[in-house]
């Protein structure tokens, strides 16, 4: 059996009339969230570095990089918006793949949407089939691929591939060697967390994916299961291979079902710590100087990623849990603010520092990463004492949550009016909008106006 022919056929076969007005509806906060994640980079120092090597590069004007007012070539363009949309840490997530499926699909079928002239309709099935390939492939290798694999910009090679495919109108054959070519192009390490380079691995995934279908679309060849075949894809990256997940059921929902938004501007293996906190913090009344000491239990995952506190940078803090932690106690949440330069130096959270330890239980260990679960006990200096388990992270926030993170982050660079605009040209999408004008309109709001 050709399980990549399979999965590509699926694929292909992925028409309007499986997705429901609810799911398109989502797909359309999808996009909104992840142009927030957008706007809200778009004065970070690492992403003014990728907009001015975007404006230097120039190119064919095909598509729209946000943040530069022309257009540029269709993967400057997806390289760019790659970066920007994961910068944050505050992108959409699935917990069995370990990964980022919507910082992939939606620049990627956007940019393919563009180059192409295609409408909603068809960018909507591009963004369902980078969901499928990014969270079946991503359940399929993991968990051990991610102990050196950056998810999000290996498996996401493959899923901007189906995207952008997808989006082109190619049938499960052009599918398939748009993903094999994919294949010999993935990469990502997780060794680069906590820096610049870890937005690398996804920009470089959007733009190889766009490259592979393009290629593919010409008639590249490439074997046709690159994937799962001897010397493949999955044996070079993976020691814990299962392929039923890749495999299509009869009666499967669309994967893009099972993703989460996230709550807190952090790597989310710190956020069923910091909702058992909340939840803590919501039953008690209690003052961030009246602790004694803060306990997690957690995987293994967790602790080896985020177990250490540090705030040296606004990456490497969002990758320590107890900073996060520290910051959540004395501010009362774990957002873009807490992460400032300001609050990282704030004396408050440094003295709680020692008083937050994080360590492995081993049978949390055995359910990652199906369940994500972390405890965490707060006591205080009078002996009262609270803990709370989380087996998986809040993600499935009401719409006016999506919304208002939506115009948060996006004044943080742009006036609320130019927001309110954006969020009124995504979520005004019909079947039959032009992608185009969308990009132009986005485009021009995110330079001025």
């Amino acid at each position: 059996m050709n399980i990549t022919k399979d999965l590509c056929d699926y694929l292909a076969g992925l028409t309007a009339d499986r997705l429901d007005q609810d799911l398109l509806e989502d797909i359309r906060y999808k996009t909104l969230d992840w142009l927030g994640c957008v706007t809200g980079a778009l004065d970070k120092k690492s992403s003014r570095a990728v907009l001015e090597m975007a404006r230097e590069s120039g190119g064919n004007p095909q598509c729209s990089a946000f943040g530069v007012p022309e257009k540029t070539s269709m993967f400057t363009a997806a390289f760019s918006n790659g970066v920007l949309g994961h910068t944050l840490e505050y992108d959409d997530v699935n917990k069995i793949a370990i990964t980022h499926p919507g910082a992939i699909a939606v620049p990627a079928a956007l940019a393919a949407a563009e180059y192409c002239g295609a409408d909603f309709e068809q960018y909507a099935l591009g963004v369902t089939a980078g969901y499928e390939v990014m969270i079946r492939l991503g359940a399929a290798l993991n968990p051990s691929h991610y102990d050196y694999w950056h998810t999000t910009g290996t498996c996401g090679a493959f899923a901007a591939a189906a995207a952008a495919g997808t989006v082109m109108g190619f049938d499960g054959e052009k599918l398939s060697r748009a993903l094999g070519i994919a294949g010999t192009m993935a990469s990502g390490l997780v060794c680069v967390f906590g820096t610049d380079a870890k937005l690398v691995n996804v920009g470089n995934a959007v733009s190889n994916g766009l490259k592979a279908a393009v290629l593919a679309g010409k008639g590249f060849t490439v074997p046709g299961d690159v994937i799962e075949r001897e010397g493949g894809y999955a044996q070079a990256v993976s020691q814990t291979r299962n392929f039923k997940y890749l495999c299509p059921q009869d009666g499967d929902e669309l994967r893009i079902r099972d993703s989460y938004y996230k709550i807190h501007a952090a790597c989310g293996h710190t956020h069923s710590a910091l909702d058992a906190l909340q939840k803590i913090k919501k039953a008690q009344d209690f003052a961030w100087d009246q602790v004694e000491s803060v306990s997690v239990h957690a995987y293994k995952k967790a602790v080896e990623l985020t177990g250490t506190f540090c705030c040296d940078t606004e990456l490497k803090a969002k990758f320590s849990m107890p900073y996060c932690i520290a910051a959540m106690l004395v501010y009362g949440e774990a957002g873009l603010m807490q992460f400032t330069e300001e609050v990282r130096n704030d004396p408050r959270i440094h003295g709680l520092k020692h008083r937050i330890k994080v360590e492995e239980d081993l049978s949390y260990t055995e359910e990652y990463p199906i369940l994500r679960i972390e405890r965490l006990s707060v006591t205080l200096k009078d002996g009262r004492k609270w803990e709370e388990e989380v087996e998986l992270p809040e993600g499935k926030p009401p719409r006016e949550y999506i919304r208002a993170k939506f115009l948060s982050l996006a004044g943080l660079t742009i006036d609320r009016d130019r927001a309110a605009r954006i969020m009124e040209q995504v979520l005004s999408l019909t079947m039959e909008s032009p992608m185009n004008r969308l990009g132009d309109g986005l485009r021009g709001e995110l330079n001025g106006g």
